[in-house]
C-alpha cells in the first residue's frame, strides 16, 4: 500500500484538528461537570445552614422563655422547631438530628423547673457554670456536618 506524499500533509492536519477538538471538548465537558458539582454542593450547604440557623434562633428564643417563665404555653415556636427537626431527618446525619432532639428535650426540662429572674439568669450565665449551654453541642455538630459536605468537593 502506497500513500501519496501529497496526502500526508492534509491527513496530518486533519488528525491534528480532530485531536485538538476532541481534547477541547473533553476539557469543556469535565469543567462543566465540575462546576455543576460545585454548585450542587454550594446549594446543599446553603440549605443546611439556613435550617440549622433557623433551629438555633428558634431554640434560643424558647430557651430564654423556658428559663424565665413558670407556665408552659404551646406556641408556634415549638411546632416550628419540631418541623425543623423533621426536615433535618430528610438530609442531615443522625448526629445532627440527635443533637437537635437533645436541645428540644433540654428546653422542655428547663421549662419544667422553676423560673429565674433575668438578673439571676445573667449571673448564672456569667459564672463558671458546669452545665454546658445546650445549643453549643448542637452548633458544633452542625459545623462538623457542614465541613464534611464542603470537604466532599475537594
Amino acid at each position: 500500500m502506497q500513500i501519496d506524499p501529497a496526502l500526508i500533509g492534509p491527513i496530518s492536519a486533519l488528525l491534528g484538528t480532530l485531536t485538538g477538538g476532541a481534547t477541547s471538548l473533553i476539557a469543556s465537558l469535565y469543567s462543566h461537570r465540575y462546576q455543576n458539582r460545585l454548585q450542587r454542593v454550594a446549594n446543599e450547604v446553603t440549605k443546611r445552614e439556613t435550617i440549622y440557623a433557623d433551629f438555633v434562633t428558634g431554640a434560643s428564643n424558647l430557651l430564654l422563655t423556658a428559663y424565665t417563665q413558670d407556665h408552659i404555653v404551646l406556641s408556634g415556636d415549638e411546632q416550628r422547631l419540631i418541623g425543623l427537626i423533621s426536615r433535618m431527618r430528610l438530609f442531615a446525619p443522625p448526629a445532627v438530628v440527635d443533637g437537635a432532639e437533645r436541645v428540644l428535650r433540654t428546653i422542655l426540662d428547663i421549662a419544667l423547673q422553676p423560673s429565674m429572674e433575668l438578673r439571676e439568669l445573667a449571673k448564672k450565665a456569667l459564672s463558671q457554670n458546669p452545665e454546658p449551654e445546650p445549643l453549643l453541642a448542637f452548633s458544633s455538630i452542625c459545623r462538623a456536618d457542614l465541613d464534611n459536605v464542603r470537604r466532599r468537593t475537594a
